[in-house]
């Protein structure tokens, strides 16, 4: 659905900005704002840098097609600590958005604290599964479908027959994550031993290097994740080792290091992120959690690369086409250990 207005306007703003405006209800582009009053206005919390490649580049991504498609004035406040986070949901509420994303999990609470506060207001977290029936839904996508497949890559790239796994927090979302890359390694191979940890912080690449060295110096030889610009620190563990490789995710990021970057696991929220802000502007919201299966035309999961044999890669759009089809039933696990 496009918007009536062609222009769009997409506003980085600063979470310190937003935090240092208090509650006036004022904003850093206030001239923009007065002169947008009428239009569909939508802003988006991040944890981290829109640049990172990964997790916080798909908000951006979604913020652009929001934008583009449904004619709307977004502003994106980039690194948003979470305890402030129900400051910046309260004061952009305040500045007349007609609909406020949290992008992850950890902004769950203060949608949830903000939305009981402002019911003409629309709030929606990705990768969590709050929801009140009115003001206040959520979607996630089956993380572990995704995943599946990135376990599975790793257990047959594996030669020691040791695989790693780096988080940084463990909600819902990163525990499905987490449980579905257990499960397709341990359908590629049954005898696959993997180590798994969280590190607290998705954007340190320091606590991501720690964590990486100490499962390479436990035998892991191929590592995955959920970070997002922590990643850098596991490309520098792996490449101190000589002969780890990395899958990343989110999009392909091989070029950033190509050396060590054998996959990346191709993920994106922005077509169900589309669908949601749709329900809104046609007046259909819900209030819902939305749980959305891997599509059949999704396309490859993983990107090809000169470090993935070939015939690895067609057997891994087997395995993925068996997933979409439900023949492989991935299990939807939150569980956080």
């Amino acid at each position: 659905m496009r918007g009536a207005r062609s222009r769009a306007i997409v506003t980085a703003l600063s979470a310190a900005v937003l935090i240092s405006a208090g509650c006036s209800g004022s904003s850093s582009d206030d001239t923009a704002q007065q002169g947008a009053e009428d239009d569909f206005r939508v802003a988006v919390l991040t944890s981290g840098p829109v640049n990172d490649n990964g997790y916080n580049a798909d908000a951006q991504r979604a913020a652009d097609y929001i934008a583009e498609e449904h004619g709307a004035e977004v502003a994106v406040s980039e690194s948003v600590p979470v305890p402030n986070q129900a400051d910046v949901y309260r004061q952009f509420a305040q500045q007349g958005y007609d609909l406020v994303i949290g992008w992850g999990g950890q902004y769950s609470d203060g949608a949830v604290e903000v939305s009981a506060e402002f019911p003409d207001v629309t709030f929606l977290v990705v990768n969590s599964n709050v929801e009140n029936g009115s003001n206040l839904g959520s979607l996630d996508h089956a993380i572990e479908d995704w995943h599946f497949m990135v376990g599975w890559l790793q257990a047959k790239l594996s030669k020691t027959g040791v695989i790693g796994w780096i988080g940084a927090q463990c909600f819902p979302a990163t525990a499905a994550g987490q449980h579905g890359t257990e499960q397709g390694a341990e359908y590629a191979d049954p005898d696959i031993t993997i180590h798994s940890t969280f590190t607290g912080d998705f954007e340190d690449p320091t606590k991501a290097r720690q964590a990486a060295t100490a499962m390479i110096e436990s035998g892991a030889d191929v590592l995955s994740g959920n970070l997002n610009n922590a990643y850098p620190g596991v490309f520098d563990a792996a490449r101190s080792a000589g002969d780890v490789l990395v899958i990343t995710e989110w999009a392909d990021n091989h070029e950033i290091a190509p050396d060590v970057i054998v996959s990346s696991v191709l993920k994106s929220l922005v077509r169900f992120v589309g669908e949601a802000v749709e329900t809104v502007q046609d007046g259909t919201f819900a209030g819902e959690a939305l749980f959305h299966p891997l599509p059949e035309d999704w396309g490859p999961i993983l990107s090809d690369t000169e470090l993935l044999p070939d015939e690895l890669y067609e057997e891994a759009l087997e395995v993925q086409a068996k997933i979409a089809s439900g023949e492989i039933d991935v299990e939807h696990d939150e569980t956080c250990e």
